[in-house]
């Protein structure tokens, strides 16, 4: 779980529980009670150890956000981290 400030534009990780090299990946952020998709800019960290990376710009509004990873592999299989629910982005109102 991560928490945030609104506003803030630091460096939060997520990490998946595989080997990612040689996959493309891509955070998906939903705000909770919608249905509407936030793709995140992703930046691959440590494939190896299946972290990843995306910068706040600071225009994420105040709620709390439900946060997968998709990976496809170059074989093209599409794979969701993590396996079971959600990861978790809160982000607070700034005072």
């Amino acid at each position: 779980m991560n928490v945030v400030k609104a506003g803030d534009r630091e460096t939060i990780q997520w990490r998946a529980n595989a080997d990612l090299t040689g996959a493309q990946v891509a955070l998906v952020a939903e705000l909770r009670g919608t249905r509407v998709p936030i793709p995140l800019e992703t930046e691959m960290v440590d494939a190896t150890n299946g972290l990843v990376a995306h910068t706040l710009t600071g225009e994420l509004a105040v709620g709390t956000y439900r946060v997968v990873l998709r990976v496809t592999r170059g074989s093209g299989t599409p794979l969701t981290f993590p396996r079971e629910g959600y990861a978790t982005l809160t982000v607070q109102r700034s005072l």
